[in-house]
């Protein structure tokens, strides 16, 4: 009963009092042109987005830890997701950034950064939402879907075993597959719900991978979505060029190029457990029929 009464109190809260709340911050930015649609880098104040950017991470992790002490882990992590999204459909779409901007492919190198920048705020994050021992938690089985490093560890427990970076490049492919599935329009629903399809798939397909290692390296699929959204607005540039802005207008620009970074971010949090957990339940259904 306990545990129902906060798996309730932890959505509303992610979902209709601190989210919005978090949605707020990105609200507050202005394009070159003076619109809404911008995002930290892109907006006529870069060093103020990024702050918002880390202000609206702060929330997330905020609210993510009240969910992963008071439930389980996975649910801080869905709480801290569910915030962001309120950040990412208050942000700009890439689509309208590209139209507006004197120059696309510069706006689209400045995604580039940002991604880069917020990159290990974000992984920093998912330790920290991660790190509260939930009340009911049995903490000696290490269950796949859980973060139980530091980021400095988790870091280094990528290199420690090359199938660590293998599980990167899975979790990076299986990222741009999932965009690619659910990018289907140019919608900011449909942008953000392409990043939860990329979190699924970069869980999945690093999960499969990371499944057999001793150290766990957990971060694998969280470094291949964000190194996904790194590159992506690369690819797009290289791809399509000077035919940015046109391609933007007529619908047509990249799947994975009409996500921002936040859309990559919000995803990334609801998706990743969500795939680790399939492998997780595969992997424990071929131990069991192995015993």
């Amino acid at each position: 009963m306990r545990k129902a009464i906060f798996e309730w109190v932890s959505l509303v809260l992610a979902v209709l009092i601190l989210g919005p709340v978090a949605g707020l911050l990105p609200a507050m930015l202005r394009s070159p042109a003076g619109s809404g649609e911008a995002t930290a880098l892109t907006s006529k104040a870069p060093l103020f987005g990024i702050a918002l950017s880390l202000g609206a991470l702060a929330i997330a992790a905020v609210v993510g830890m009240f969910g992963s002490k008071t439930v389980t882990r996975p649910m801080g992590m869905a709480c801290a997701g569910f915030t962001l999204v309120w950040v990412a459909c208050r942000s700009g779409r890439a689509e309208m950034i590209f139209r507006e901007s004197s120059s696309p492919v510069t706006s689209a190198w400045m995604m580039a950064i940002e991604a880069a920048i917020l990159t290990i705020p974000v992984l920093w994050v998912v330790t920290l939402v991660q790190k509260p021992r939930p009340i009911d938690a049995d903490e000696n089985a290490v269950a796949l879907t859980e973060v139980r490093t530091g980021l400095l560890e988790g870091l280094k427990a990528l290199v420690r075993d090359y199938r660590g970076l293998l599980g990167v490049a899975a979790a990076l492919i299986g990222a741009a597959f999932g965009c690619a599935l659910g990018s289907i329009s140019l919608l900011k629903g449909q942008c953000v719900f392409a990043g939860v399809l990329a979190g699924i798939g970069a869980g999945c397909a690093g999960g499969l991978v990371i499944a057999g290692i001793d150290s766990k390296p957990s971060l694998a699929p969280y470094v291949g979505v964000m190194l996904t959204a790194i590159l992506a607005p690369i690819v797009t540039i290289f791809m399509q060029g000077s035919g940015l802005a046109s391609a933007a207008i007529t619908g047509d620009l990249l799947p994975v190029g009409r996500l921002i970074p936040m859309d990559w971010i919000a995803g990334m949090f609801l998706g990743v457990p969500w795939g680790l957990s399939w492998v997780s339940g595969m992997v424990k259904d071929q131990l069991a029929a192995a015993a």
